[in-house]
Protein backbone atom coordinates (compact mmCIF):
# COMPACT_ATOMS: atom_id res chain seq x y z
CA UNK A 1 0.00 0.00 0.00
CA UNK A 2 1.36 3.52 -0.97
CA UNK A 3 -0.93 5.53 0.07
CA UNK A 4 -0.96 7.12 3.76
CA UNK A 5 -4.07 8.27 6.09
CA UNK A 6 -3.62 11.74 5.60
CA UNK A 7 -2.09 12.34 2.82
CA UNK A 8 -3.79 13.15 -0.58
CA UNK A 9 -4.85 10.63 -2.90
CA UNK A 10 -3.07 11.63 -5.87
CA UNK A 11 -2.94 8.78 -8.14
CA UNK A 12 -5.17 5.69 -9.13
CA UNK A 13 -3.13 3.55 -6.87
CA UNK A 14 -3.90 5.82 -3.89
CA UNK A 15 -7.64 5.62 -4.96
CA UNK A 16 -7.15 2.17 -4.50
CA UNK A 17 -5.43 2.21 -1.20
CA UNK A 18 -7.58 5.00 0.34
CA UNK A 19 -11.11 2.72 -0.49
CA UNK A 20 -9.27 -0.62 0.69
CA UNK A 21 -8.29 1.71 3.99
CA UNK A 22 -12.15 3.71 4.03
CA UNK A 23 -13.65 0.34 4.00
CA UNK A 24 -11.45 -1.25 6.60
CA UNK A 25 -12.14 1.82 8.94
CA UNK A 26 -15.73 1.89 8.45
CA UNK A 27 -15.92 -1.83 9.81
CA UNK A 28 -13.42 -1.20 12.17
CA UNK A 29 -15.76 1.93 13.84
CA UNK A 30 -18.93 0.02 12.59
CA UNK A 31 -17.41 -3.41 15.17
CA UNK A 32 -16.90 -0.24 18.07
CA UNK A 33 -20.38 1.08 17.87
CA UNK A 34 -21.94 -1.86 17.97
CA UNK A 35 -20.04 -3.41 20.92
CA UNK A 36 -20.74 0.11 22.55
CA UNK A 37 -24.68 0.21 21.91
CA UNK A 38 -25.91 -3.54 21.48
CA UNK A 39 -28.60 -4.03 19.33
CA UNK A 40 -32.04 -5.55 21.09
CA UNK A 41 -34.84 -6.95 19.27
CA UNK A 42 -37.80 -6.21 21.10
CA UNK A 43 -41.60 -6.12 20.07
CA UNK A 44 -43.35 -5.00 22.79
CA UNK A 45 -46.86 -6.10 23.87
CA UNK A 46 -50.07 -3.50 23.10
CA UNK A 47 -49.89 -2.84 26.45
CA UNK A 48 -46.79 -2.03 26.62
CA UNK A 49 -47.13 -0.33 23.44
CA UNK A 50 -49.98 1.71 24.68
CA UNK A 51 -47.78 3.54 27.51
CA UNK A 52 -44.96 3.63 24.89
CA UNK A 53 -47.35 5.84 22.87
CA UNK A 54 -48.72 7.87 25.85
CA UNK A 55 -45.22 8.37 27.12
CA UNK A 56 -44.35 9.38 23.61
CA UNK A 57 -47.36 12.29 23.59
CA UNK A 58 -46.81 13.75 27.45
CA UNK A 59 -43.13 14.62 25.44
CA UNK A 60 -43.32 15.66 21.93
CA UNK A 61 -40.09 17.25 22.21
CA UNK A 62 -38.10 16.73 18.91
CA UNK A 63 -34.33 15.90 20.84
CA UNK A 64 -36.33 15.11 24.17
CA UNK A 65 -37.06 11.15 25.67
CA UNK A 66 -39.98 11.08 23.24
CA UNK A 67 -38.07 11.60 20.23
CA UNK A 68 -37.31 8.36 19.54
CA UNK A 69 -38.06 4.83 20.47
CA UNK A 70 -34.57 3.84 22.00
CA UNK A 71 -34.42 7.09 24.08
CA UNK A 72 -38.21 6.52 25.21
CA UNK A 73 -37.87 3.11 26.24
CA UNK A 74 -34.66 4.14 28.17
CA UNK A 75 -36.96 7.00 29.84
CA UNK A 76 -39.68 4.42 30.64
CA UNK A 77 -36.95 1.65 32.03
CA UNK A 78 -35.40 4.46 34.32
CA UNK A 79 -38.52 5.45 35.42
CA UNK A 80 -39.62 2.08 36.72
CA UNK A 81 -36.16 1.69 37.94
CA UNK A 82 -35.96 4.34 40.39
CA UNK A 83 -39.92 3.73 41.51
CA UNK A 84 -38.51 -0.14 42.69
CA UNK A 85 -35.23 1.54 44.15
CA UNK A 86 -37.97 4.10 45.93
CA UNK A 87 -40.17 1.45 47.30
CA UNK A 88 -37.45 -0.86 48.34
CA UNK A 89 -35.89 1.83 50.33
CA UNK A 90 -39.41 2.55 51.96
CA UNK A 91 -39.75 -1.32 52.24
CA UNK A 92 -36.30 -1.50 54.55
CA UNK A 93 -37.32 1.74 56.67
CA UNK A 94 -40.83 -0.16 57.83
Amino acid sequence: MTWQPGRPVLSTSDRVDWQAWRKARKLELQRERRQRHPRIDYYPCEEVRGAIEAARAAHPYPNGPGSDNSNLIDALILCGFRNKLETSRKDRQR
